[in-house]
């Protein structure tokens, strides 16, 4: 299980440093900040494998694309690893500590209440990190911007992950618990 896990989060981790780079290659920059394709895989992450990985891949994806490919740029890779990290973070612990999978649209809540807790968390880092850096900007304009100019990444995760989702839990892809369990 520990494998499988491993192997999933890895994977998935791999295809959110390298889907913004798709996307840039057919649209530019701006369209990794239009559809935001590095948070596809991290709330994945959180909904098939867990919290505390969905946690630490929103922790570590910013940093492994900005290593590899530059972007996205400092001082936003360092807001985004909190953002991510709550995404991935609260879909997981959403998904394995509400139980009510058997309904159809069960996981629409829990990705909104993700969407908004991350949303939230990059707010505040980024405040943070412009009273503390004194960098020339109003976090809750930046916020602001983002969140619109994200609106088409957002509608995309909306119909994208619970897709996914369902199609992994009717083919019986998704871990049942986020705790490893051993044998006696």
């Amino acid at each position: 299980m520990r494998t499988r896990k491993l192997t999933v989060t890895g994977l998935l981790i791999a295809i959110s440093v390298l889907l913004p780079q798709i996307f840039h290659l057919i649209g530019g920059p701006a369209v990794g900040r239009v559809f935001l394709p590095m948070h596809l895989g991290i709330f994945l992450i959180g909904f098939i494998v867990g919290g505390w990985q969905g946690m630490i891949a929103g922790l570590i994806t910013p940093l492994l694309s900005f290593a590899f490919a530059g972007m996205p740029a400092i001082p936003i890779v360092f807001f985004m690893m909190f953002e991510l990290a709550v995404y991935g973070a609260v879909a997981g612990f959403l998904r394995f500590g509400i139980k009510y999978d058997n309904k159809r649209w069960a996981i629409y809540p829990k990705l909104i209440i993700a969407m908004i807790a991350g949303r939230v968390a990059g707010g505040l880092a980024m405040y943070v990190g412009v009273w503390l850096f004194k960098l020339p900007m109003s976090p809750i304009d930046a916020v602001a911007a983002s969140t619109i100019t994200g609106l088409p990444g957002i509608a995309l995760q909306i119909v994208l992950i619970p897709a996914i989702y369902l199609l992994l839990k009717r083919g019986g892809l998704l871990f049942e618990s986020q705790s490893v369990k051993t044998r006696a």
